[in-house]
């Protein structure tokens, strides 16, 4: 057996990390940045499947000459026209139907032109381009040289003007051909003929005259909205007329002189509201007037007699130049907010009123004297009746059970009241009446 070498406890040679002489250390190359796919493929062919088929359709188009601004099929040609047809259509009825009830303008652009614009995007919007594009996806195994060639016969113009035309006729020319005058459409009624529709005019007149008779009838009335929110200034009615219906001279603001006949016994709700500038008389015939029948004419010269057995509610608020009113001695009740806001500076209330309602006379600065009927009936006096009015003293018949919220408020000059001891008085009767000396009996 062998003896191993003795151990020679040298220490081992220090690592040196210099390259040997006259060795270079090698230069990296220089950074080479990874290359983009657009660089090794085709754009388009990174864009959706609808867009690379269209421009491949387009091209194959373009080689067969067929221009895709100018150049359509023939069946999209078609529905491109009935689309437009139906559009025209659809704006003469909304015209015709806006123009015959006077409704706004601004409500008429604002259903027209969302219509317009759906049919035109839904229906009109396809193109040549489209509808192969829609062929290529559905034959797949097909060139898209093969469909556009068997397509090809069915190429047409582009009737974009035609189109164009067919939507002017309908919203403009049409409409402006109707309505080019005013006209005024009657119906038989009982009596005769009554008013029915009116057609304001483009460039007609404001001038309206109802003649006497239509077809050897009598023109015995007006039915209700036919002038409603129109421009005429002067209107000339038969002699024969006796009722006006509801609505049927509302919002007319350039209304400015109407002679209501001596046969006139009918006013409906809201007749003549919101006519500002309208300066009439009533008739001593009228026996009948609806609910804010002269709302807010300020102009009216009006005079209210015994003859009007029945007055609605607001008939004549805001009436500044009415003065003088004489209730009928067989009116039920006075309704609320009647004469409210007007300029009359007395009333006398007959025995035959069993109620005065809400704001009857609320703002009546002029009114200094409220008499009641020896025998008066009157039960209640509702909330804010003669509130803001001039009245100093007040006797409260016996008959008066209530008086309610408000129904004196603000009467600054108002100083002696007698009133039952039975009445039962809200607390805010006489709010703000400070100088109030309520005396029961």
């Amino acid at each position: 057996m062998e003896t191993p070498p003795p151990f020679n406890p040298q220490t081992p040679p220090a690592f040196n990390p210099q390259p040997p002489i006259n060795q270079q250390t090698p230069t990296p190359p220089p950074f080479q940045p990874r290359q983009q796919i657009s660089d090794v493929v085709d754009p388009l062919f990174l864009k959706s499947v609808d867009v690379i088929a269209g421009a491949f359709i387009e091209n194959e188009l373009e080689k067969n000459s067929i221009d895709v601004k100018k150049d359509s099929l023939a069946h999209i040609e078609k529905k491109k026209l009935i689309a437009t047809i139906i559009s025209a259509a659809i704006n003469l009825i909304f015209i015709i139907t806006f123009r015959v009830f006077h409704y706004s303008s601004w409500l008429l652009i604002l259903l027209v032109i969302p219509i317009n614009f759906f049919i035109w995007n839904f229906f009109t919007k396809s193109t040549i381009v489209d509808f192969f594009n829609k062929e290529v996806v559905s034959r797949p195994d097909e060139n898209i040289s093969d469909i556009v060639a068997a397509q090809l016969y069915d190429r047409c113009k582009n009737q974009k003007f035609l189109r164009l035309l067919i939507l002017i006729a309908g919203t403009f020319i049409i409409p402006i051909m109707i309505f080019f005058s005013n006209h005024i459409f009657y119906e038989d009624g009982p009596g005769g003929k009554y008013v029915r529709f009116f057609t304001e005019g483009v460039f007609s007149k404001s001038d309206i005259v109802i003649p006497n008779e239509i077809d050897g009838q009598k023109v015995v009335g007006i039915r209700g909205d036919v002038f409603r929110n129109t421009s005429i200034v002067n209107v000339i009615l038969s002699e024969n007329i006796d009722t006006i219906r509801g609505h049927a001279f509302e919002d007319c603001e350039k209304l400015e002189s109407i002679n209501l006949p001596e046969k006139l016994k009918y006013i409906g709700g809201y007749a003549f509201a919101n006519c500002k500038n309208l300066n009439t008389k009533l008739p001593q015939s009228v026996s009948y007037i609806g609910g804010y029948a002269f709302s807010h004419c300020e102009n009216a010269q009006l005079e209210v007699t015994e003859n009007i057995d029945s007055i609605g509610g607001y008939a004549f608020e805001y009436c500044v130049n009415l003065r003088k009113v004489t209730l009928n001695k067989n009116m039920p009740e006075i309704c609320g907010g009647t004469f409210s806001y007007t300029s009359i500076d007395k009333i006398f209330i007959p025995e035959s009123v069993t109620r005065i309602g809400g704001s009857a006379f609320e703002g009546c600065s002029n009114l200094t004297k409220l008499e009641f009927a020896l025998n008066s009936n009157v039960t209640r006096i509702g909330g804010h009746a003669f509130e803001y009015c001039a009245l100093s003293e007040v006797y409260i018949p016996p008959s008066v059970s209530e008086i309610g919220s408000s129904a004196f408020r603000s009467c600054y000059n108002l100083v002696n009241v007698s009133v039952s001891k039975d009445c039962k008085i809200n607390e805010r009767a006489f709010k703000n009446s400070s100088r109030v000396k309520l005396t029961r009996y």
